[in-house]
């Protein structure tokens, strides 16, 4: 049993290194520069944490973040926006509708040798066997996958399923059962996917990835709605329990009874909903971009707002009303033991 622990505390580990690994190799071959191998060193936090994890926890999770999953996204982040950054630059540089934007920029083709195993490939003769062949051979595979592949939105993809079955695989944390790590990947799912389609939905409109700031903004409002991953506040705290006749419950008990909701209001006010919901009004009301899915989605936040809003409301009416009835509560009982003491007295 101590051995599946451990097991399943390095395997999620591993496999974020090997994904940061991938990403920082395609940012080289991206920007044609080696100097971006220097990203792996972000790795090293990925190495100590575990270390910490496996002597001081025993493997076990922490309770209420997951420092795994923050060191992954520190890990991998830079790296979704240095690709996400080359692609606006290729936008800007060889596409039509944003060549009119920024004109005096001019497209990047292709070199000859990069172009040559192609041709040769397609009228069938056999490449030579050299080391230049050999270059010419990955250049050629590379070449294929970028135009088969968008490994930006792979990226994404992936880092969503890894950071769903990587929370899965790795040990609970302190006071936490499978039933509400159940309930908090179901709820990674839904985050998951709001976020996938914010990204691609909004860099998608013609009026927004051809402007480097807007760029910018969408990619900082991903990386801050990234950060509730690590988060597992929003199930954490004790179930709710049916109060009993002559329960009595102070401020700080009642907080800490509803907190679980609080948690998850606040997340999605402050982290996912609201930003998204904010950049959306912005693109609509000050970039002039309305088109019926962007509508639908503003609506979808904003209907999300109310209802966490009307959640809190009811939360802070039923926390009231609880609070009343508690000081009305002692007065009532203490009137018979007041009669009874008279009546002692009198006899």
């Amino acid at each position: 049993m101590v051995s599946f622990v451990y097991l399943s505390a390095v395997v999620p580990r591993l496999v974020f290194v090997f994904h940061t690994l991938l990403a920082v190799w395609r940012v080289t071959v991206a920007k044609e520069n080696p100097m971006y191998w220097l990203l792996l060193l972000l790795i090293l936090l990925t190495l100590v944490e575990m270390i910490v994890t496996l002597t001081i926890q025993k493997g076990k999770d922490y309770r209420g973040f997951s420092p795994a999953l923050f060191f992954y996204l520190i890990n991998i982040i830079p790296s979704v926006w240095l690709l996400e950054l080359y692609q606006l630059d290729k936008r800007i540089q060889c596409t039509e509708e944003c060549t009119s934007v920024n004109s005096s920029t001019k497209c990047k083709h292709p070199t000859p040798s990069a172009v040559q195993p192609i041709n040769n490939l397609s009228s069938g003769e056999p490449p030579e066997q050299s080391p230049e062949n050999s270059h010419n051979s990955i250049n050629m595979v590379i070449s294929f996958l970028d135009s088969t592949f968008d490994w930006t939105l792979g990226f994404h993809q992936t880092l969503m399923i890894l950071l769903i079955i990587g929370k899965w695989i790795l040990p609970l944390g302190v006071g936490i059962n499978r039933d509400q790590l159940s309930q908090l990947l179901l709820t990674f799912v839904g985050i998951a996917a709001d976020i996938l389609e914010f990204k691609s939905e909004t860099l998608s409109e013609k009026g927004v990835r051809c402007h480097p700031q807007l760029v910018y903004a969408i990619l900082a409002i991903w990386t801050w709605s990234m950060l509730q991953f690590p988060l597992d506040l929003t199930v954490l705290q004790k179930t709710e329990e049916p109060l009993q006749p002559g329960d009595t419950l102070g401020r700080k008990e009642q907080l800490y009874r509803y907190s679980a909701d609080l948690w998850n209001i606040t997340i999605s006010i402050l982290i996912q909903d609201g930003p998204f919901f904010g950049f959306r009004l912005f693109l609509m009301f000050y970039q002039r971009i309305v088109h019926q899915m962007l509508l639908f989605f503003t609506i979808k936040n904003a209907l999300v707002l109310t209802l966490q809003i009307y959640r809190l409301v009811l939360i802070y009416l039923e926390m009231r009303q609880l609070w009343k009835s508690q000081q009305q509560t002692p007065t009532e009982t203490n009137e018979p033991t007041c009669t009874t003491e008279m009546d002692d007295i009198v006899e």
